[in-house]
């Protein structure tokens, strides 16, 4: 899976794909903290926000691999987590398409 060839083509779906994603869920991390950040009465209930940030900057960057040997798996990732639709990765082989729906269906 690691020696697939990417098009020009496909790499523009790719990266439209996933940049998609990517600001889809930071905006929607945005929305929670910044909800977060205004209920906050105390001093002392900063801190549980800076760890909720830093977790979800973790998660961001765990998932979100933009390299041609982890994006299958980030597709994959992604379609179970419903944040991709199969039908917005269409324009990839066959190929690789069957490797993300194997990825997805785990």
């Amino acid at each position: 899976m690691h020696d697939l060839k990417w098009l020009a083509a496909e790499k523009k779906l790719a990266h439209r794909v996933f940049e998609a994603a990517l600001t889809t869920e930071l905006a929607e991390i945005m929305a929670d903290f910044k909800a977060r950040a205004a209920a906050i009465t105390e001093p002392q209930e900063m801190w549980p926000l800076q760890e909720y940030l830093a977790r979800q900057q973790r998660e961001i960057e765990r998932k979100y691999d933009y390299r041609y040997s982890q994006l299958l798996f980030v597709f994959g990732q992604l379609i179970r987590e419903g944040r991709v639709q199969e039908a917005q990765l269409t324009g990839l082989s066959e190929e690789k398409l069957g490797y993300i729906q194997q990825i997805a269906s785990l």
